[in-house]
């Protein structure tokens, strides 16, 4: 029940003080994203694996945006790993 003092008590946010906790608190923005939540436009097998890589995606908007190592690993299989794909977009 969310109103009993209980529940507030275990789930307080805030310090004694008066203060935010920050134990209790996010810190910064989610730096993964799961395989099953990635747009459907990458065409990731589902069960490949568990995660997918997260866009940097700068002024657009994440949804919109594809990470080369998609484009260089899945779609044009040039490489079998990240590390593979790192080395390729580093040469000249």
């Amino acid at each position: 029940h969310f109103g009993s003092r209980n529940w507030l008590r275990t789930h307080d946010t805030l310090g004694t003080s008066g203060s935010l906790n920050p134990s209790k608190m996010a810190r910064g923005p989610v730096k993964h994203l799961k395989r099953r939540f990635a747009p459907s436009h990458w065409m990731l097998d589902k069960l490949k694996g568990r995660w997918a890589p997260k866009p940097s995606a700068g002024p657009h908007k994440l949804r919109e945006c594809m990470p080369l190592i998609v484009m260089l690993r899945e779609r044009l299989k040039y490489a079998l790993t990240y590390r593979e794909v790192k080395m390729i977009v580093m040469q000249r």
